[in-house]
């Protein structure tokens, strides 16, 4: 029997709709993604193996096929998918329409998505008409079935708790190990000390695999060196002192004394922090000691929630601190000598803070103001220079007793730069580049340098890199960490790997992956003229305007004592583009 509406749905397209694939047409070619930690010590060919095959058997009825695999290893699940190297890859090749694949299947939902993760990433698949295949609801995600929404909202929850139940589950076991037995927890041995072999695993299961149980012992040639320590701070001697002396009496720092287990660091000499860090390791006092340190979560960008959080370490509260009941290894330091420490470091103004020596100035309170403040590094140890004011006016320097030894080989013990003929060298370059019979020269000097697309593609590729490398370190300093009591000196190396990694990735999110638009000359010369009277701004020569304007130049100082030049670089087309112009002094 004919339908007859068929004419009328045909015409007014009631039916237009197009069905769901039937089994026997199936669902077509998709992608595969999956995702292993490594804090658990799963074996990620494991992982892989059983992930892809629950989703080969929940496709197979389907008429599914896969044929293309992602599987992120090592990538906590706390990430979003934008920060995981494999599911970001994924994200980039939805916008490829000849990517080979029409849908993405996962073995298990609660290793794929975190918290709210799902919300955040499903919109960019249903925005370039990518399916998601998840067997925890049957079949693809229907974002009209409240039931399916509901689903995935719990999912993430639930894939949240169970981190965290981990976590709690962990550090309580750990730190029940350390109250009761004292054990070591493993990783790097504080300096002083050695791992030694004390026979088999208590845990019967794990000595049947022949987990042996380590303990430490104390290490002859380093454990004199931090009784020294702690007496040379007793009888009154600062850090910068303790720590010349040893670099002076060429005795090995911690990560030349043991390389094998210090690889993180350089081994090259004594500094500060390191001595710190010594006198705040209570474990020299024969006591194990648990969770001075703790991770804590940081958004990456408070503005951007959905960009993810970042790792930090940080001290813990005293009632997160736990010492074992009794001795557990040998004593170096009495718990008489530690406490006098503890309190001779309190009372003394300015512990603790040598860690800041090593780091660019920041913008801290000054009596007098300076013209270039902030804007000059110095050419050997790449730090920015410092003012100060003498009487015969005012001067820049950089002083090399913050750096460790070796760093400091090529650094004279300062390095100064008079103020007043920069300034002059400054000014008279700037006049030349905007009086107004060379400024269609300097703004046809500034288009020509646009960059390229050649030049685009090896900015992306060197943040690539550098977020590879940045991630690398930071797996390894949070492995140590992992395996032991994290001390200041690593806390503070993860913190800085951290602030690396994030730094990378913020470049990358920052790089369009279109070719970089070429601006016209018209638009540079609005930008310059944005600065404003270029040369009445020189020529009343206050100073607070004057910053003002290098600012807007985005003005750039580098100085090389050795032959006695700071190269200078200008960008006053910063709201235009990132191109510059250079001169010398």
């Amino acid at each position: 029997m004919t339908d007859e509406w068929s004419t009328l749905d045909e015409l007014l397209g009631m039916e237009a709709a197009a069905e769901t694939p039937t089994t026997e047409e199936g669902i077509g070619r998709l992608a595969f993604y999956g995702r292993c930690s490594t804090e658990d010590n799963q074996d990620p060919r494991t992982s892989l193996s059983w992930q892809s095959g629950e989703a080969e058997r929940f496709i197979a009825p389907l008429g599914g096929e896969i044929v293309a695999e992602y599987f992120d290893i090592g990538q906590s699940r706390f990430l979003p998918w934008e920060r995981r190297e494999q599911a970001s890859r994924i994200l980039e090749e939805l916008k490829r329409p000849d990517r080979g694949w029409d849908g993405l299947v996962v073995g298990e939902a609660t290793r794929c998505w975190y918290g709210n993760q799902f919300s955040l990433t499903w919109p960019k698949f249903d925005r370039y008409g990518v399916a998601l295949w998840i067997p925890s609801l049957g079949g693809a995600f229907d974002p009209q079935n409240t039931a399916h929404d509901m689903a995935m909202t719990i999912t993430g929850g639930l894939s949240k708790s169970e981190r965290q139940h981990v976590q709690r589950r962990v550090r309580a076991a750990m730190a029940a190990q350390v109250l009761v037995d004292g054990r070591h927890q493993g990783g790097r041995a504080p300096y002083g000390y050695r791992v030694i072999d004390a026979g088999p695993h208590p845990n019967p299961r794990k000595a049947q695999e022949g987990y042996r149980l380590r303990v430490l012992d104390v290490d002859e040639e380093a454990a004199p060196v931090v009784r020294r320590i702690f007496v040379m701070f007793l009888n009154g001697a600062s850090l910068r002192s303790i720590t010349d002396a040893l670099n002076v009496e060429g005795i090995p720092c911690p990560s030349a004394h043991n390389p094998r287990q210090n690889r993180h660091r350089r081994g090259d000499g004594w500094q500060h922090a390191t001595v710190k860090a010594i006198l705040d390791n209570p474990r020299y006092t024969g006591f194990a000691v648990y969770g001075r340190w703790r991770k804590v979560e940081e958004l990456l960008d408070p503005d951007d929630v959905a960009a993810g959080h970042v790792v930090r370490f940080r001290r813990s509260s005293r009632a997160d601190v736990v010492r074992s009941r009794e001795p557990a290894h040998p004593v170096l330091v009495s718990v008489e000598d530690f406490t006098r420490v503890q309190l001779e470091m309190r009372a003394r103004r300015g512990s603790g803070r040598s860690d800041q020596a090593s780091r660019d100035r920041s913008g801290r309170p000054t009596r007098h103001a300076y013209a270039l403040r902030g804007l000059i590094r110095c050419a050997v140890c790449d730090r920015k220079m410092e003012g100060a004011k003498r009487d015969s006016g005012i001067y820049y320097r950089c002083v090399s007793r913050d750096l460790g030894p070796a760093a400091a080989d090529d650094h004279p013990t300062t390095v100064y730069l008079l103020e007043r003929p920069v300034l002059t060298g400054i000014h008279r370059w700037l006049n030349d580049l905007f009086k107004p019979a060379r400024l269609e020269r300097t703004i046809d000097t500034l288009h020509t340098a646009q960059r390229s697309q050649d030049a685009h593609q090896v900015k992306v590729k060197h943040a690539h890199q550098r977020r590879r490398t940045a991630r690398r370190r930071v797996d390894a300093l949070l492995d140590l960490a992992e395996r032991g009591v994290a001390d200041e000196v690593l806390v503070q190396r993860i913190n800085s790997a951290h602030a690396e990694l994030a730094a990378a990735e913020q470049e990358l999110r920052d790089c369009d992956s279109a070719a970089p638009r070429q601006f016209t000359r018209e638009e540079i010369r609005t930008a310059i003229v944005r600065i404003g009277d270029v040369h009445t701004l020189i020529a009343r020569g206050e100073r607070e305007p004057l910053a003002e304007l290098y600012d807007r130049l985005s003005l750039k100082l580098r100085y090389d004592h050795r032959d006695r030049t700071v190269e200078v670089t200008a960008d006053p087309a910063a709201s235009v583009d990132n191109v510059c112009v250079r001169g010398g002094t």
